[in-house]
């Protein structure tokens, strides 16, 4: 069908474009929409044909047939982009890209990125450049069970016709049980994808049950057109309908949209729109457009572009050491275009029609496919294996020199008469993965099995308090206090929960909650001191009555000890910190952040300062920052882990500081 290349060719269209030019095409994401629905129609279509003929699925020449269309192209761009990963990413960016291949090698692209999508820690990842594939995972969890459910179906809409034949709806025609079953299927997996949208919108775009309604509604549209073909005019109104339906959505979504949810219907019913149109009234512009060669030779490479394009624009810009520009697009348009042709004539089509040794029968294909996916799932297993030792004896080596270094990360601040300008020393070696913040002992709240010592320093607040250990540890032992921390992801130590995550709102109830339960602790505890500092993110739609809980707060604690609070370090300006780096590796200041963007207004510090004289402030963003920009790296360290994490590295670097500024008791 003419028309179904041209739906395809506008899908990849959409989603290419989209891509490259995000602020232009804001809502082209629904490309993967149309071809949820296209998926939906042909490939049932296929299955209610075999069950006229045979009575039945072949389920395992139905894997087989799959394996052949999609896998080839698939696992090539794959292994492309592991190797290019491995060769031109950074050591931490080329593992976690790595992780994503083996991911979606085995078709779980999509639960990968919705657990990261939950998970506090990994919510600053950069995009991999397979982070595509979650739409292929998506699909191909929903084929590993859709063939059987339409055995089940026919089979008990038999067994119904034998059992009941008065009250079978439509005797033993199949397309009825299926029918049935996709209504019920589809109607569930809305709801959820509208309650899930509305709760967990980062998790809902991933997971596979918010999207089954759309393969749902496009078999749907499979067995409607089996029975109903609709008048010329009637044609016309649905496909133009449809058409508009697809390009008002990409028009006027955007990244900001809760998403699929109930606004998902725009796109997902205006395609099946289109589809139900068929090839009804000939004379259409629409059919003529469609039938254009240019037109049906992207839809026939419509898989192979929409595989290509994301790994070329990922990985360009740290292959060219710079953002791209509007000619490197067009570039990365056309180099796609090529690849995909090529993918195309050469890949996909003699796996398609030949090579018997690798795909003569379906179990020789299946075989064929799983030794190929557990090749490339092995080697990114061991390259990365090998690569995070690499990282972690780097690193041993980097503390060495930092040690005998006085002029490497924020130490460069202590003594500038012989280091000079901290933020003018060359990056010395990228952010690893091996450099985390997170990489400290378990403390519940001791990072001992038990308290040992009645001198206790207590830490208490969000990932951001939680990077201090690596500086506070050094001076903890040199003066004899034990480390205990009371840490939430997200969270300030405000009995006034925080109801706003940058601008979104937030239940205040978590936030809220843990805090009151962690002064409890702290009481108990009887800490010497106590320290605290958060994420600026982390804030309130009304800051006086925060200001407010911060005083109530600090109250009852200083009562016991003094306290101190630390202003939260610059942040990047949404940038993830190593892959600019990457991308301005001889320019590092073009990763600086202004000023007064890097810190914006703190509203702990800011009560601090008239919280009484128990209550102290310390504040190092002259360790990061001059008069005007904030620097990804300082004294030859780089800063940042991910988006708004200092590296482990750069935390320790800052204990000189901390014995300096820090009044112990």
């Amino acid at each position: 069908m003419p028309e179904i290349q041209g739906m395809r060719a506008l899908a990849v269209t959409l989603v290419v474009l989209f891509h490259l030019w995000p602020q232009r095409l804001s809502g082209g994401f629904v490309g993967v929409d149309v071809f949820f629905v296209i998926s939906g129609y042909l490939i049932t279509s296929h299955l209610m044909r075999e069950v006229d003929r045979t009575g039945s699925v072949r389920l395992r020449t139905f894997y087989a047939r799959r394996a052949r269309r999609l896998l080839p192209a698939s696992l090539l761009v794959l292994a492309f982009s592991a190797v290019a990963s491995a060769l031109i990413l950074p050591a931490q960016l080329a593992r976690a890209a790595l992780r994503e291949v083996i991911a979606s090698t085995v078709y779980v692209e999509n639960v990968w990125l919705a657990s990261k999508a939950v998970t506090y820690s990994a919510s600053n990842d950069t995009a991999s450049p397979v982070q595509h594939y979650w739409s292929l995972s998506t699909e191909e969890q929903f084929y590993a069970l859709w063939p059987a459910l339409i055995l089940g179906a026919v089979a008990l809409q038999r067994w119904v016709s034998r059992t009941r034949p008065r009250r079978a709806l439509g005797d033993s025609n199949p397309a009825v049980g299926v029918g049935v079953a996709l209504m019920i299927l589809a109607g569930a997996s809305f709801v959820h994808s509208v309650m899930l949208t509305s709760a967990d919108p980062a998790a809902a775009y991933f997971v596979t049950t918010t999207r089954v309604w759309e393969f749902a509604l496009g078999a749907l549209t499979s067995l409607i057109a089996r029975r109903w073909t609709p008048t010329p005019w009637l044609a016309v109104v649905l496909r133009w309908s449809g058409l508009a339906a697809i390009v008002v959505a990409a028009c006027l979504l955007s990244q900001a949209t809760p998403y699929p949810g109930a606004l998902a219907l725009i796109p997902v019913a205006g395609t099946a729109a289109a589809i139900l149109a068929a090839d009804g009234c000939p004379r259409d512009p629409v059919i003529g457009l469609s039938s254009l060669r240019p037109v049906q030779w992207l839809g026939d490479v419509s898989y192979a572009v929409y595989l290509w394009h994301w790994p070329l624009i990922a990985l360009a810009p740290i292959a060219l050491g710079r953002d791209l520009s509007w000619p490197d697009k067009l570039v990365v348009v056309v180099v796609t275009a090529l690849l995909a042709d090529m993918t195309r004539r050469w890949v996909e089509r003699p796996f398609l029609t030949g090579l018997p040794a690798l795909t003569g029968t379906p179990w020789r294909t299946l075989l064929s496919a799983l030794v190929a996916m557990a090749l490339i799932a092995g080697a990114c297993a061991g390259y990365s294996a090998w690569s995070v030792h690499a990282d972690r004896e780097a690193l041993k080596e980097r503390l060495l020199r930092m040690e005998a270094d006085p002029c490497m990360g924020a130490s460069a601040t202590v003594n500038p008469d012989q280091c000079g300008s901290p933020f003018t020393r060359a990056l010395q070696a990228p952010a690893s993965e091996a450099d985390s913040p997170w990489d400290m002992p378990h403390c519940d709240p001791f990072c001992e099995k038990e308290q040992r010592n009645p001198r206790v320093i207590a830490v208490v607040g969000d990932s951001h308090a939680q990077t201090l250990y690596k500086g506070l540890l050094p001076l903890a032992e040199a003066r004899g206090y034990q480390l205990a921390f009371f840490l939430k992801g997200g969270c300030p130590l405000n009995t006034v929960g925080s109801d706003l995550w940058h601008t979104t709102p937030r239940p205040a109830q978590g936030c809220g909650e843990w805090s009151r339960s962690t002064l409890r602790d702290i009481l108990d505890l009887r800490p010497s001191l106590v320290i605290t500092s958060a994420y600026v993110g982390g804030g309130w739609s009304d800051p006086d009555a925060a200001a407010q809980g911060y005083l109530d707060t600090w109250g009852q604690i200083t009562s016991l000890a003094p306290l101190v609070v630390v202003r939260d370090y610059p942040g990047t300006g949404g940038v993830w910190g190593p892959e600019c780096l990457a991308k301005h590796p001889h320019d590092t200041d073009a990763c600086a952040v202004p000023r007064a963007e890097a810190l914006p207004r703190d509203v702990a510090y800011e009560t601090a300062a008239h919280a009484g004289p128990r209550v102290s402030r310390l504040d190092f963003s002259d360790v990061y920052c001059d008069t005007e920009r904030c620097y990804p790296v300082v004294g030859g360290l780089p800063v940042y882990w991910d988006a708004d994490h200092i590296t482990g590295t750069f935390a320790r670097s800052l204990a000189p500081l901390l014995a300096e500024r820090l009044d112990l008791p």
